[in-house]
């Protein structure tokens, strides 16, 4: 049976492999985690849905698969196996010494003279472009085997590094030879600047003195200035993005590209929200076993203000907006510094603030490990990102496209204040902070966005929150 990379929502149409739980030969209960997954929406684990023993893995740590194809093969109980080493003689012990049928999908996959195919063979033949009738196959009959297709790979990208170093050092003269010998050399990163391309001597010196060949030296100006920018050289260690990094880089480059950002701030007093705050945080903890934070208020506040500047919640699509009557609010969490998701909150304005900040301490935790479904992950219609724990002053958050307009929370602080004691202005010391929003200009202007903050600052600073809790 095969293991296929799942769906994990509508939008999603790959996976990076984070770890792997069983090994080839590993007996595997029904509900048993097989694997970790992560997508641009969610990292989860993957559970066997049938018993039986892992016989195959076909996708590695770190390799970025297409939802449905096979990322392993199981053994289950009332199916042969379609054996493939290195499990093969411990699945031979359950299954027949008569020929195992085999499921149509892959009797129509035979080749000439080398058996039915692996899922593990068909998968790395797509991934290598391979020409089946080229490998010699070692299996029972003839039949081509998933090391046979790792020899070979390996075999052909040896061959042509070889032929390239034998190719290039048969062109050089004896004295460059011998001196890309004394120095061990890898001569596929010198550009010849001889004839015909032929390294010559001052080439191999130009790249021991740090790189630079002949070659490199007599390229134009105007080549120059076309030329791509290149990083600063600097000493240190390559660190790939991770699978998460790229997709939320993919995401934020599509966000600036597509949405016209402008962001507007507002500061507010939350004198009002702190001195609620403290007085029922502790009986809050007590009852709930999670903290009233500033975060539920604030999300509060702007749930309310939505529903009276609803274009601001709900979606660009072309040149319309796509607007939602509930808030499906997205949270932004932070996964100790490893990337972020935004898990959602369905129908937040059917919330108060203790019903927000109990579902925000559940999805806080759940993301942080790893378990959001796919169905909380999808549908914000407005975002959240809360930077207050950081205690920064003033930040501008990239809208989560195609969504309309994003905030976010900056420190909230204590410092010098004006205030108003019986008409009569004076010096006080209040709790303040800031929040910032950015909005897709191509949606709404700023005239809208500043009406809708000003709405969020007034609510905050004057609403009856004890009637909240």
């Amino acid at each position: 049976m095969d293991i296929i990379m799942p769906q994990l929502g509508e939008t999603v149409a790959e996976g990076e492999i984070l770890a792997w739980h069983k090994a080839e030969g590993d007996s595997v209960k029904k509900g048993d985690v097989l694997f970790e997954i992560s997508t641009d929406k969610v990292a989860m684990e993957v559970p066997a849905m049938e018993e039986g023993v892992l016989t195959n893995i076909f996708a590695q740590v770190g390799e970025v698969i297409t939802v449905g194809e096979p990322v392993g093969e199981m053994a289950v109980e009332g199916e042969e196996a379609k054996v493939a080493e290195p499990a093969k003689d411990i699945i031979e012990q359950q299954t027949t010494a008569s020929e195992p049928s085999k499921p149509a999908a892959i009797q129509t996959f035979s080749q000439q003279g080398h058996g039915l195919l692996s899922p593990a063979v068909k998968y790395l033949t797509r991934q290598h472009d391979l020409d089946l009738s080229e490998i010699e196959g070692t299996g029972s009959n003839g039949r081509i085997t998933k090391r046979d297709v790792q020899a070979f790979v390996a075999q052909q990208q040896q061959g042509e590094m070889a032929a390239i170093d034998d190719e290039a050092i048969a062109f050089m003269s004896p004295s460059v030879r011998r001196l890309v010998t004394e120095h061990d050399v890898d001569v596929n990163q010198i550009e010849g600047s001889g004839k015909h391309g032929r390294i010559t001597k001052e080439d191999v010196l130009g790249y021991l003195d740090g790189g630079e060949t002949v070659a490199t030296r007599s390229v134009t100006t105007s080549q120059v200035m076309k030329a791509e920018p290149q990083p600063v050289s600097i000493t240190g260690q390559d660190v790939p993005f991770s699978f998460m990094r790229k997709q939320i880089a993919r995401q934020m480059s599509s966000s600036k590209d597509n949405a016209v950002h402008v962001a507007q701030g507002m500061e507010i007093s939350f004198d009002e929200v702190e001195a609620v705050r403290q007085q029922h945080k502790a009986d809050f903890k007590q009852k709930y076993g999670v903290s009233l934070t500033p975060l539920a208020f604030i999300a509060r506040a702007v749930v309310k203000a939505l529903q009276e500047f609803p274009q601001l919640n709900g979606q660009v699509s072309g040149e319309k907006l796509v607007l939602s009557a509930p808030v499906h609010l997205g949270i932004a969490v932070d996964l100790n510094h490893k990337g972020l998701v935004v898990p959602v909150i369905k129908d937040a304005d059917t919330m108060n603030v203790s019903g927000l900040a109990r579902k925000i301490a559940e999805l806080a935790k759940k993301a942080r490990e790893n378990r959001l479904t796919p169905d909380e992950m999808s549908g914000a219609t407005y975002t959240l990102s809360n930077n207050g724990g950081a205690g920064t002053v003033f930040t501008t958050p990239i809208i989560n496209h195609p969504e309309i307009a994003i905030l976010s929370i900056d420190g909230i602080s204590r410092k010098p204040v004006v205030v108003n004691v019986n008409g009569r202005e004076s010096l006080g010391i209040g709790s303040v902070g800031m929040v910032v929003q950015s909005f897709d200009h191509r949606a709404v202007d700023g005239a809208y966005s500043g009406a809708f903050l000003q709405r969020v600052k007034s609510l905050l600073e004057s609403h009856g929150w004890q009637a909240e809790l």
